[in-house]
């Protein structure tokens, strides 16, 4: 396993959007580092912005070196720094997984499956986001 300096945190580019998101996504940004050094080695190795949209769901997009990790407003609408935190996560594994040949139904269990080794780290997860985690994974074995 290889450190980051926590110097790094500052190395992504979160946009301004909204009321203060990327404030809420730097609290995630900050509970993914002190949760699991893994976690958050793999989010500031492949993740060099964050920015927001109007979609339903969060995705991602490898630029030329890291990627750009796009947060749905449906997300943050949901108000919570825990979902926050599993989206980063997830998605930052998607980029990881960029250019690695794979089936999408094994890409996303692979992506569903980190978050929910993440999700079971935290000491206080909502039981509806780790249902919907394993409900997901469930749905793609």
């Amino acid at each position: 396993m290889f450190l980051v300096p926590a110097s790094l945190l500052s190395q992504i580019n979160i946009h301004k959007a909204g009321d203060n998101w990327d404030s809420v996504v730097r609290s995630a940004l900050n509970l993914i580092q002190k949760t699991s050094s893994e976690h958050y080695n793999m989010v500031v190795s492949q993740v060099e912005e964050i920015e927001f949209w109007n979609e339903a769901y969060s995705s991602n997009a490898k630029t030329s070196k890291k990627g750009v990790i796009v947060i749905s407003s449906k997300d943050i609408a949901l108000n919570s720094i825990n979902n926050l935190a599993a989206v980063i996560v997830h998605e930052s594994y998607h980029l990881f997984l960029t250019g690695v040949l794979l089936p999408e139904n094994e890409e996303e269990y692979q992506c569903y499956s980190y978050e929910l080794k993440f999700l079971k780290m935290l000491p206080y997860v909502e039981p509806d986001l780790l249902e919907f985690t394993t409900g997901q994974i469930k749905k793609l074995k």
